[in-house]
């Protein structure tokens, strides 16, 4: 398969879980499936936990496209990349005032109240010889300078849609760009659970807004969605495909929580929403909002017997033709049990396929669990495999989820329980079984 690399071309925020590297796997497989099956007919895409937005961005000149993900920053990025209509020139004004907003003025902007210099006071520090720490004690993630100016642009922005100088699409257009100006100084290595004690190099530059790398005019009609997966499924007419890049957990029994996407990236979702007065209560060395504290989704959760009932009940609400999976041989579910979930979720197992590929661990994977936040457990020396489960729906199901349980409370169901008490775990790729395809690592085609 000839590899189209400007697909692939996407500027986006550092992400765990990205599917980068994965692109050309996903579309093999989905291109495999359709020479098996020939009914396997796509035409529109759901992209369900969109994160970064690499998916979706890799197939939205291809399909309609309608994407959700519960965290602000993924409808931000994706706004800018699929529904954006302006020209670029649009923009350059706009970008040209942002990068010439002086931080000597910044006295000025609080004194009149156009900023409260939130960001200022609680993720920035000077030089100081190279170190960090800021007078709290707690390591930081941006110099004083660039937070000045991170704290003007923010309010800057709101000031432009205030006015009506943009619109929605094009305030989320430079709420995009600024993230990605943003993230290029941030004194951290991906994810937000905490800051370099030292300054890294990037983190010493100056900030700097630029033009956005995006589409003018969209060939689809796209749509994007940010709040519960469970709800927001229930204002989709019908999609052809839902894929879900659900969070995958980790095969380590000792930790209950695997993933919490809020805490590791909340700083993005801090300054998107970002309001004077109205600015969240904060804890912690990384000064995270005590919203992402306490409560774990139960996607999130490092429990089979909570986990399977979700996936279950995704693919039992999503009103779609096919289902698609991502995973890995080293999360918390089997091969095995996928299977199981696909089979009690009412899929057609002779539609059934697995299609598997052996990858890197991505950066921020091997930082978290350095860090002790994701750890592997009997299979540690094992290659890394991305799994990709996709499967025909039944027209008729008799649905085994309680419609009335909502998406964040834990759903017990029998069939789970006495699966998972009369199974072995077995986390070894089952390379035997007539069900696998597999992909080669450097040219995606099938062998």
């Amino acid at each position: 398969m000839a590899r189209n690399t400007k697909h692939n071309d996407m500027k986006t925020i550092q992400y765990m879980g990205s599917k980068r590297d994965l692109m050309y796997f996903i579309e093999a497989s989905l291109q495999a499936y359709g020479n098996e099956f020939e009914d396997f007919r796509l035409e529109t895409l759901f992209d369900a936990f969109c994160g970064s937005g690499r998916v979706a961005h890799f197939f939205r000149k291809k399909y309609g496209i309608i994407t959700n993900d519960k965290q602000s920053f993924t409808k931000v990025i994706m706004d800018a990349h699929l529904l954006n209509v302006s020209p670029l020139s649009f923009y350059e004004p706009f970008i040209n005032e942002l990068n010439a907003l002086n931080i000597d003025d910044f006295d000025i902007w609080l004194s009149e109240n156009r900023t409260d210099g939130w960001f200022t006071k609680n993720y920035s520090c000077d030089y100081n010889d190279g170190i960090s720490i800021g007078e709290d004690g707690n390591p930081k993630i941006w110099l004083t300078h660039n937070a000045k100016k991170i704290d003007m642009i923010r309010e800057k922005i709101n000031e432009y849609f205030d006015s009506g100088k943009i619109d929605a699409i094009q305030k989320n257009v430079l709420l995009y760009s600024s993230i990605l100006a943003i993230n290029a100084v941030s004194n951290v290595i991906g994810h937000q659970n905490g800051y370099l004690k030292k300054w890294c190099t990037n983190a010493q530059r100056n900030l700097e807004i630029k033009m956005p790398d995006i589409d003018e005019q969209a060939i689809y009609e796209h749509c994007n969605y940010q709040g519960d997966i469970f709800d927001v499924m229930k204002l989709i007419n019908h999609v052809d495909l839902a894929y879900f890049d659900p969070p995958y957990g980790t095969n380590n029994k000792n930790l209950v929580v695997a993933t919490r996407y809020s805490s590791f990236y909340h700083l993005w979702n801090t300054f998107l929403d970002s309001k004077k007065n109205e600015r969240p209560v904060l804890f912690g060395k990384a000064g995270k909002p005590l919203s992402t504290k306490g409560f774990t989704d139960p996607l999130e959760k490092n429990l089979k017997n909570v986990v399977m009932p979700k996936f279950i009940k995704l693919i039992e609400e999503c009103n779609c033709d096919y289902v698609a999976i991502s995973y890995s041989n080293k999360s918390l579910l089997t091969s095995y049990d996928m299977k199981k979930v696909f089979e009690l979720a009412g899929c057609d197992m002779n539609t059934y396929r697995l299609y598997i590929h052996k990858h890197k661990s991505n950066s921020q994977n091997v930082t978290a669990k350095k860090e002790g936040l994701f750890i592997n457990r009997g299979i540690e020396d094992e290659q890394l495999i991305e799994y990709f489960f996709l499967a025909k729906k039944k027209y008729s199901h008799q649905r085994i989820t309680n419609p009335d349980v909502k998406g964040d409370v834990v759903e017990n169901l029998l069939e789970v329980d006495d699966y998972l008490e009369n199974t072995i775990e077995d986390y070894i790729t089952p390379l035997h079984a007539p069900y696998i395809r597999i992909m080669d690592n450097t040219t995606a085609k099938l062998i």
